[in-house]
């Protein structure tokens, strides 16, 4: 071993680079190769190197834990797994593994030239994606003196599951990403990198997981510059709103009918993962229409729990206009057309962002709409001449919008640089022409200015003009990692100046056949969209949480008493020698509930069944306290008195009942819209028998059932880590109880 690493540092004294380079890192030594690029420049790559411990067995759906060391010199020649994922476009095929935590490092040189580190986040909507070489490769970027890192995170429910408790609190997959930066921060130098000069750029989702790495308090002092393409935190398909119902949706659609938090995780922990990635992508097909667009396994705001290190634990929003996200200098831009192909609804309102909170067929919807209709449409709505234009429309609502926004927020609170750009170059180098060849788009899409920053498998013949764009795009993304500035001086390919964003000036670089500098991209249309906002969109309207609505069967079987309560008004009127009394009681029924069984099921009340007798109390009138808001709707003005024969006569009339109508409440769940059956939250499936063995908790109204223990759990050497202990705590604050 000892002559190995000798001769190869005698190669580098000598000024020769050896076939198989060797570092070393924190773990162990990692033996990497010599290759070539396309114009024959010699660089390093070192592939499959793990930064985590495999998240298989106990470790599936947590946190990241540190790699293991490993004894001798450990092969870094051929990539990792990527996340295990159905491939959506090809062979639509189910390809990947659960043990997928690797990363890959292309350096021009190892003798320690501290070079400016580059860290690529791929995109894939939080569901699919690698750092393959075949879409990825770092070569062009490696040629302009810079150490080039990609990596694979957890995709799907794999990395972005979410359960509410310490075990699972959400945003594995962007942890994987914040790990593997502290993998590099640590051993980058050993790669010739310098770890105080990292710049993290992505795509699509990526570029929204670099916004979030921005405002998490797990990256403080990793990153010193960002990247970001076509995506931000702030689009709604960036974060997951609902996970308990996600959770319980991809559960039931594999066969679990519980609705138990920890039997959902048993279910799911011991489930085979080529079943789960299937059934997502049953349950969640990638292509959807405007009202599908939210992810059900994206980023999540977590919620806290002791000695849990959380990604995000505030709505990013909040955290960006407070001006807590890491002040850095920022790159952000987009494509002409960032999504092409949609013709989904010719209803206007559907477009309406839906956090702007617009209640539908209102006249603030309709006249919206004809906003709409006036700014992006030039001719009829539904023909296919329209086409062009709704893409305009859909790409703004999907990305535009909220990076117009994003840019605003930042500039109000950054010191640093903000350079903002619109890519709109069509060239045989775009990866639209190759996915979306049938459409012949003549303005650049979604991913297309990817293609001319990697290296990839779909290169073929590729025209001069194209070979000076990927060296303008190169020289753009290089410079700015190196110094901050993207244009530091003028030259053949970059002869403008690029000027930053300010508060008064939209600034943007215009890079198409020739790059332009100009102001306000699309600036009426923004105008519009940031009057909506400023008029409708208001933070505190907004849940600061990912808490969702408790199924009602979840709700009662954990809810402490009483749970449910009838109230029958009734007003008795007797005349008697042309004299009129009249007596009002209240009948109030009311049931303590623990479990939902026979029961309870008998203590149900419909509107139109009787009380039951044997549980009705008189209570004086007066001595009921009932809420204003009740009275409003329950008011005397409904009863009945009757004037009768002079013979004692009692008339009943029924209000409302005060009580949950469990029953109408859950067919409303379960019916379908429209016909067709969505998917199937928590709530409308009927209840899994639980094991008698199972000791029942009795925790606060309105929070999501807790863990529980059971009389047959293994002792604590035998379970995952911190599983029994977890279950113990819970069990003990749920009696009322501090830790």
């Amino acid at each position: 071993m000892i002559s190995v690493v000798n001769e190869f540092l005698d190669d580098l004294r000598g000024g020769r680079m050896t076939e198989s380079p060797i570092v070393r890192v924190e773990e162990g030594e990692l033996q990497g190769k010599l290759v070539n690029s396309p114009s024959g420049k010699a660089f390093y790559s070192f592939q499959g190197i793990p930064y985590a411990k495999p998240p298989i067995g106990s470790l599936r759906f947590k946190a990241p834990q540190p790699p293991e060391p490993w004894d001798g010199v450990r092969e870094a020649t051929s990539e990792g797994n990527s996340c295990a994922q159905i491939e959506p476009f090809f062979h639509k095929e189910y390809l990947g593994d659960e043990n997928c935590l690797f990363l890959n490092v292309y350096t021009p040189s190892v003798d320690g030239e501290f070079l400016p580190v580059m860290v690529y986040i791929h995109g894939g909507g939080f569901r699919m994606g690698s750092s393959s070489t075949s879409l990825f490769g770092a070569d062009y970027l490696v040629e302009k003196d810079v150490v080039i890192v990609t990596i694979n995170y957890r995709c799907g429910p794999l990395g972005f599951l979410c359960l509410n408790t310490p075990d699972v609190p959400g945003n594995a997959g962007a942890k994987d990403i914040v790990q593997a930066l502290r993998w590099v921060k640590e051993n980058i130098k050993n790669f010739g990198g310098n770890s105080g000069n990292l710049t993290v750029f992505g795509k699509s989702c990526g570029s929204a997981l670099v916004t979030l790495l921005t405002a998490s308090p797990l990256t403080k002092n990793l990153i010193n510059k960002a990247i970001i393409q076509s995506g931000t935190a702030l689009n709604t398909w960036a974060i997951q709103r609902s996970p308990i119902e996600n959770a319980t949706a991809l559960a039931k659609e594999l066969g679990c009918e519980s609705i138990a938090i920890d039997e959902i995780y048993e279910f799911l922990s011991t489930t085979p993962v080529k079943d789960i990635v299937e059934a997502y992508e049953r349950m969640s097909p990638l292509v959807g229409t405007m009202d599908k667009k939210l992810n059900p396994f994206a980023p999540v705001v977590e919620k806290e729990f002791p000695g849990v290190e959380a990604f995000l634990t505030e709505p990013f929003v909040d955290v960006l206009t407070s001006g807590r996200v890491a002040d850095i200098p920022v790159m952000i831009g987009s494509t002409a057309v960032e999504v092409a192909l949609v013709h989904d609804t010719d209803d206007l309102q559907s477009y309406i962002p839906k956090d702007l909170n617009i209640e539908r067929n209102s006249d603030e919807a309709l006249a919206i709409a004809e906003k709409i209709k006036a700014l992006y449409f030039k001719g009829d709505v539904s023909s296919d001449k329209s086409l062009n234009d709704r893409a305009h429309l859909v790409s703004d609502c999907l990305y535009n919008i909220n990076m117009h926004r994003y840019i605003k927020y930042l500039v109000n609170n950054s010191n640093k640089p903000i350079y903002f750009y619109k890519f709109d170059y069509n060239g045989e180098l775009d990866w639209s022409n190759h996915f979306l060849k049938s459409l012949d788009l003549k303005r650049a899409g979604h991913v297309d200015e990817v293609g001319y920053l990697f290296k990839n498998d779909l290169e073929k013949e590729v025209e001069p003009q194209d070979v000076k764009m990927r060296e303008r795009l190169l020289r753009l993304w290089t410079n700015f990692a190196k110094g901050g500035n993207p244009t530091p001086d003028e030259n053949h390919y970059l002869p403008v100046t690029w000027l930053p964003v300010t508060e008064d000036k939209l600034c943007y670089l215009n890079i198409g056949n020739e790059l332009s500098l100009a102001t306000n991209p699309d600036q009426e249309k923004m105008e519009f969209w940031d009057k909506l906002y400023g008029k409708y969109y208001k933070i505190w309207d907004h849940p600061a949480t990912n808490e969702s609505i408790v199924p009602i069967c979840e709700r009662i079987e954990f809810s402490t008493a009483p749970v449910i309560v009838e109230e029958t008004i009734i007003t008795t009127s007797t005349v008697v020698n042309n004299v009129e009394t009249t007596e009002t009681q209240v009948l109030v029924n009311v049931q303590e509930t623990v479990e939902l069984n026979e029961e309870i099921k008998g203590l149900i009340v419909d509107d139109n069944e009787a009380v039951h007798q044997n549980n009705v109390v008189d209570v004086p009138t007066e001595e009921i306290a009932v809420p204003d808001n009740v009275l409003d709707s329950h008011t005397p003005d409904n009863l009945v008195q009757e004037e009768v024969e002079p013979t004692e006569v009692q008339v009943v009339e029924h209000s409302e009942d005060f009580g949950i109508n469990i029953v109408e409440i859950q067919q409303k769940f379960e019916t379908p819209q429209n016909g067709v059956e969505e998917i199937k939250f928590n709530g409308n499936s009927e209840k899994k028998p639980r094991p008698s063995n199972e000791i029942k908790m009795v925790p606060s109204n309105n929070v999501n059932p807790k863990d529980v223990i059971r009389a047959n759990d293994p002792p604590e050497d035998d379970l995952p880590k911190n599983i029994g202990v977890n279950k113990f705590v819970n069990f003990f604050e749920s009696l009322g109880g501090k830790k």
